[in-house]
């Protein structure tokens, strides 16, 4: 997965994805038995074929919804570990529009992107903003991700359809066949300096990524995050899809950042 100049935080997915990636390898780390031996970015060409469909494949794709429920490790006090649950809810329609609702344990946020205009609304705080946006989908990602903005799954998404996920991999093999909510998969994994992390990608002839785990290595408890996502290649898309409407009684807040988001990088 990409180590970029933007800045990702926030998430443990945004983080795990992105800013660990380009660490060395500690001298006392040892290899796990998927990629053992692995001191240099080592792929097969099994896992490769795998990822290299995929991401065909995403890229393809004009419409789609994902729904996605996951569980985020936090760590607590004496290193106590606790299992968050969130559901996300996402529209995709390229190049230039997107809609993304998320409800957890530890924050509900919704976003909805129209082409020109972000608007990002947190429901726990009742307040939300509305900002000048770039014209497509791929520059938005770079800005949302320079302005440190919190978009659950896009930046992952983002990597696998631009073919970039293995930059900074320093091992990683086709494990072998699996099962996902019903789906049979190819089960990928990953290592990188101080993450895990594992695909499972749709067999046949709509290899989608069906669920992904990310475990942090080197934090108390090693904890994990993991997303099972359901994919809608035709989805019902209505005029208020894309359309931010403010709840009643919600605060407008100015953006500090709105200049990352409107610049944006491809």
């Amino acid at each position: 997965m990409k180590q970029s100049s933007h800045k990702l935080t926030g998430t443990i997915l945004l983080a795990a994805l992105t800013m660990a990636m380009a660490a060395p390898l500690s001298a006392q780390e040892t290899a796990s038995s998927a990629t053992a031996g692995a001191s240099e970015q080592v792929v097969s060409p099994e896992a490769q074929a795998v990822l290299d469909r995929m991401t065909a494949y995403l890229k393809s794709l004009q419409t789609y919804s994902i729904e996605s429920n996951a569980t985020r490790d936090e760590v607590v006090s004496f290193g106590y570990k606790l299992q968050n649950n969130e559901r996300l809810d996402m529209v995709v329609q390229r190049p230039d529009k997107l809609r993304s609702d998320m409800r957890g344990d530890l924050k509900n946020r919704t976003f909805v992107y129209n082409g020109n205009k972000l608007a990002m609304y947190s429901l726990d705080h009742d307040v939300y903003i509305r900002t000048a946006a770039p014209d497509s989908l791929g520059k938005l990602v770079g800005g949302v991700l320079d302005a440190g903005v919190d978009m659950p799954l896009i930046d992952v998404l983002y990597q696998a359809s631009t073919g970039s996920l293995t930059e900074g991999v320093r091992g990683g093999v086709l494990v072998g066949d699996s099962t996902v909510d019903g789906v049979e998969c190819d089960h990928l994994a990953f290592r990188q300096a101080t993450i895990d992390w594992q695909m499972w990608v749709q067999k046949g002839a709509q290899p989608l990524p069906r669920k992904i785990v990310i475990t942090t290595r080197y934090e108390v408890g090693d904890p994990q995050y993991q997303a099972n996502l359901r994919w809608n290649l035709k989805p019902s898309i209505d005029a208020k899809t894309f359309v931010f409407t403010p709840p009643e009684g919600a605060t407008e807040i100015p953006f500090k950042d709105q200049g990352a988001i409107e610049a944006g990088t491809p």
